[in-house]
């Protein structure tokens, strides 16, 4: 495990040490060592002397020149490594020192790979605010501690990180910590996988037990490992206290820092163990046997010598892999040697291949390009025996190399490189860019656009259409391109101009069809817009033989069908470069008379790879802006969307003033109350937004037993096993790691992928072979091999569940997870429980029709409770009240796109409730939730742009571009940026 927090001041370091020498005290650390190539270079080696540590830490060299003394400068970062309990107590407990030796080692390794990524200073050679460049050196010192706070073995090692670095000029300068604390997750994958393979090495098994590589020593059991872990247990009593799970990582986090607990000092080590040993007899554990084992194993011979030697080499890659990670390795993936050519690999490279191919596919589901030092860690957090930092970043080198990925352009001072896209990703958005070519000159003039105007506003009638719907719906209307853009921002009567271009087109004989992601948009499409919809996902599919190879059967249906049609996608935003494709595609080659997207780029982007709207946007489109918000109705929510819409936040927040409550770890407690605390009447005009899934679950709870209370909900209801959908790639899903007892899979293909029936089934077990053993409706056991579902397989052969106990009760207010469209039950859907009884369950759907459900209908399974509802599926929605909730430590979640997306949703107020207001603003800020685009990465195309003229390099015109910040001129550029990155304060006891 690690944890970083900041050295915050040389004042208060030395005050603490002066206290009691927490670091470089004589029994408080076993060892301490100088580290890093700056400490190298000031002559700094062996053991660390508290007088020029902490003169280091005062920004200075050992000779008393200052090098960083800014008024509010960090002295520096602690980076605290934690070997697993289980190798703790292996180490401590049952004397296997060379665990300790093993630690020491990878922690070395590890900072030696931190400081040559991501040691950086500022230049200002070409820009007076400064840029990141690195300078591959750190002034380090590690100290090694043994003891928890509650005097638990614990062997962690403090890598004191000075606040000083050399640049390659030679000059001393302040050490820019941005990418350290930034890329700490990355960290600690390689931290654990090379303390992984060190311990492996010494003969022991291990398991993985987190998602970055955390694992434990096999043969350890669960009971010692809890006996010996007194602090998590009191910070696990105390998250219960608070009614908080123990899987809520931020909640423990900031649990740990306020019930941190004085450092304890011991004089007599050696008591101590003595008690450890004592503490591990009465549990009838003494290690030694485990030790011996893996002494023996380690000394065994592995020479490999002529062909026996080859053969035994082959022979060692397949039951490596198999034990590892599964038969699903074995078969050929076009991202790694195939055939007969893996016998000449090594173990090692063979599955270092593999576990590089699998993280490029599993982010590139998901981005289009992407930092390099994301997938690395992604390769390392699969955790395949002996697979490390170097390896990963060896092979990465290869597919470069090879051209299976391409390096992205660098807009940093020092050239270096941070981000990759493929191949795929860069033909993917190219042929989109060619599609919306081939659409030009190719559409129909419904109606002129001296004409459109009035009949525009005739159907408008009593409520005329402002001067930029007018605009928007002539160019819709008159435009000769098959390809029409209106970007829209958030609430400015998206909905009514489709329903007076609608209307229009009906006139001139055409009909409208409209399209969008979620069954949700779909609804409010028919409802609010007047007309015939679906999802992007039903019309693809509807028409897919139109987007094959060999697009002949049903051609012909799928051209009349599309006949005089317009298409209107909305929410554009959240197309995904493969969906806008298919899409595009299918219009082209059909002969659709219009297609009209409209969104707005600053709002949420697709889950999948890519930016499409974006990227179509900036090709010179036929195009139509609404930049006027027409949906909030008070003077200070049009500011606070207004200075969201322009990236302010902090400066929304303060125009909210007293309605933003900073609630700590009981946030979402105090969110549900205030809700509660409602009229009904209010209730029903107040949504409750939550930041994401985990806030959402818990505040349906904290409401719904609210309203039992109050007797708002009556009967003694009823308990049902429902299904949420696991977030897993395509990849992930091929994994047989990614499969647990309880689980639920669901197969939609009938090809039979993987050998397997339509139909759902429930995971009975997993093994180290790539087999999962599954249960089928009937009772029946099925084995199943994942990795037999292709590597290059882009189809969605299945979707995988958790189990969730839900009981719902008469008057809930529930949303559905699935479809059944002959019952008008739409994913996304709200709707009402009306009664429960021995038939079934009666509802009212979103339409007002009933509904009855029988006990055993498969729609129980998929539903949940709906009083609050996350930031997806509120884009495209209004209420006329609002109550956010969001933390701070949600890094992916409180970012920029999703903040505005709240602060827009409402006509009337806003409350905001979160742990920390400061905290949460530094999240929002250091965050914009931007996806990536591979034509940018590669610098073939500038995407995001700044509001103002700029020339078009495609098309060589002045060409306007909504835009958000110049700063987003590149692929993440929240990965480029090298700020100096906010971080909580904490004072200096860092001990666990």
């Amino acid at each position: 495990m690690l944890s970083v927090v900041p050295v915050r001041s040389a004042g208060g370091a030395a005050s603490y040490f002066a206290k009691d020498d927490y670091y470089t005290g004589e029994h408080a650390s076993e060892m301490s060592e100088w580290g890093g190539e700056g400490a190298a270079a000031l002559g700094l080696d062996g053991e660390v002397g508290k007088a020029t540590f902490e003169t280091l830490l005062n920004g200075a060299l050992p000779d008393g020149t200052v090098v960083n003394a800014h008024e509010h400068r960090r002295a520096g970062i602690d980076l605290t490594f934690s070997m697993p309990k289980s190798a703790s107590v292996l180490a401590y407990v049952a004397g296997d020192e060379r665990l300790l030796a093993a630690h020491r080692l990878a922690v070395r390794q590890t900072m030696a790979w931190a400081e040559k990524k991501f040691a950086e200073a500022r230049s200002y050679d070409h820009n007076r605010s400064g840029e990141a460049v690195r300078t591959g050196n750190l002034v380090y010192a590690l100290f090694q501690h043994d003891t928890s706070r509650k005097l638990d073995p614990q062997a962690h090692i403090h890598v004191v990180v000075a606040a000083i670095t050399r640049t390659a000029a030679g000059q001393w300068r302040a050490l820019w910590n941005g990418e350290l604390w930034k890329n700490n997750a990355a960290i600690g994958s390689a931290y654990h996988a090379a303390l992984r393979t060190e311990i492996e090495k010494l003969g022991y098994e291990t398991r993985i037990t987190g998602k970055h590589g955390q694992f434990e020593i096999e043969g350890v059991p669960k009971v010692v490992i809890d006996a010996f872990s007194q602090r998590r247990a009191d910070i696990l009593a105390k998250a219960a206290q608070l009614g908080r799970g123990a899987d809520e990582t931020r909640t423990l986090r900031e649990i740990t820092r306020r019930t941190r607990d004085d450092k304890i000092n011991l004089e007599d080590r050696e008591a101590l163990r003595g008690v450890w040993r004592d503490r591990a007899a009465e549990l009838g554990f003494a290690g030694a046997t485990l030790v011996a084992a893996a002494r023996e194993r380690s000394t065994a011979t592995t020479s490999r010598e002529g062909l026996i030697g080859t053969l035994r080499q082959a022979g060692d890659i397949l039951r490596s892999v198999r034990h590892t990670v599964g038969t699903y390795l074995l078969p050929d993936d076009p991202l790694a040697t195939n055939g007969l050519a893996r016998l000449k690999l090594s173990p090692l490279a063979f599955r270092t291949e593999l576990a590089v191919a699998s993280a490029l596919r599993i982010i590139g589901q998901r981005e289009a390009a992407f930092a390099i030092g994301e997938l690395a860690s992604t390769a390392l957090n699969l955790g395949i025996k002996g697979v490390t930092i170097e390896r990963v970043e060896a092979r990465i080198g290869q597919l470069l190399g090879s051209g299976a990925l391409i390096s992205g352009v660098s807009d940093r001072a020092d050239g270096a490189v941070t981000h990759v896209t493929t191949p795929g990703h860069l033909a993917a958005e190219r042929k989109l860019l060619g599609g919306i070519d081939a659409g030009r000159g190719r559409g129909t003039v419904l109606v002129p656009a001296n004409g459109a105007v009035g009949r525009l506003q005739a159907i408008a009638g009593d409520r005329p259409l402002s001067a930029e719907q007018l605009a928007a719906g002539v160019v819709a209307l008159s435009s000769p391109d098959r390809f029409v853009v209106i970007q829209g921002v958030a609430g400015a009567g998206k909905t009514t101009l489709i329903r007076s271009i609608a209307a229009v087109a009906g006139e001139e004989g055409r009909s409208v069809l409209g399209l969008a992601m979620a069954n949700k948009m779909v609804d409010m499409l028919r409802d609010e817009g007047g007309i015939a919809a679906e999802t992007v996902a039903a019309f693809v599919h509807a028409h897919r033989n139109a987007v094959g190879q060999d697009a002949m059967r049903g051609i012909e249906a799928s051209r009349e069908a599309l006949a005089a049609k317009i298409l209107v996608l909305d929410e554009a935003s959240l197309v995904s470069t493969e969906a806008m494709n298919d899409l595009v595609l299918i219009a082209n080659r059909m002969g659709a008379e219009r297609v009209l997207m409209i969104g707005d780029r600053k709002q949420l982007q697709p889950i999948d790879a890519g930016k499409a709207f974006s990227l179509v946007q900036s090709h010179g489109p036929a195009f139509a802006y609404l930049e006027e918000s027409l949906r909030q109705r008070t003077d200070a929510m049009k500011a606070v969307a207004g200075l969201a819409r322009a990236g302010a936040f902090r400066e929304a927040f303060e125009v909210l003033g007293d309605r933003v409550t900073s609630a700590g770890v009981e946030y979402r407690a105090v969110a549900a109350r205030r809700w509660l605390s409602l009229s009904p009447e209010d209730r029903e005009r107040t949504a409750l937004y939550a930041s994401g899934r985990d806030t959402r679950s818990e505040l349906n709870a904290l409401v719904q037993a609210g309203l039992r209370a109050e007797g708002v909900l009556t009967g003694e209801g009823l308990e049902l096993t429902t299904l949420h959908k696991v977030n897993a790639t395509r990849e992930e899903l091929r994994m047989v790691q990614t499969y647990r007892k309880g689980q639920v899979v669901e197969v939609f293909r009938r090809d039979r992928p993987a050998g397997l029936d339509a139909g759902r089934y429930e995971v009975l077990s997993a093994n180290g072979k790539g087999m999962v053993t599954l249960r089928d409706g009937a009772g029946e056991r099925v084995r199943f091999l994942p990795a037999e579902i292709g590597a290059d397989d882009s189809r969605d052969a299945l979707a995988l569940y958790e189990t969730e106990k839900v009981r719902i009760h008469e008057g809930d207010r529930i949303r559905w997870s699935g479809n059944d469209k002959d019952r008008a039950l739409f994913n996304s859907a709200q709707a009402r429980v009306l009664g429960i009884d021995a038939e079934g369950v009666r509802i009212e759907n979103a339409r007002g029709d009933i509904v009855t459900l029988r006990r055993d209908d498969p729609m129980l399974a998929q539903l949940g409770l709906a009083y609050a509802i996350n930031m997806h599926q509120a884009q495209g929605m209004t209420s006329d009240k609002g109550i956010g909730i969001m933390h701070s430590s949600e890094r992916l979640l409180s970012n920029q796109r999703l903040t505005y997306v709240m602060a827009t949703r409402v006509r009337d107020n806003l409350e905001i409730v979160i742990n920390d207001r400061d905290a949460l603003l530094r999240t929002i800020e250091g965050n914009r939730g931007d996806k990536a685009s591979a034509l940018e990465a590669v610098g073939e195309k500038v995407v995001d742009l700044p509001s103002m003229t700029v020339r078009s390099a495609e098309r060589g015109k002045e060409m306007r571009a909504g835009g958000v910040a110049p700063a987003s001129l590149r692929a993440e550029p929240e990965k480029h940026r090298g700020m100096q990155a906010p971080v909580p304060e904490k004072r200096l006891d860092l001990g666990l």
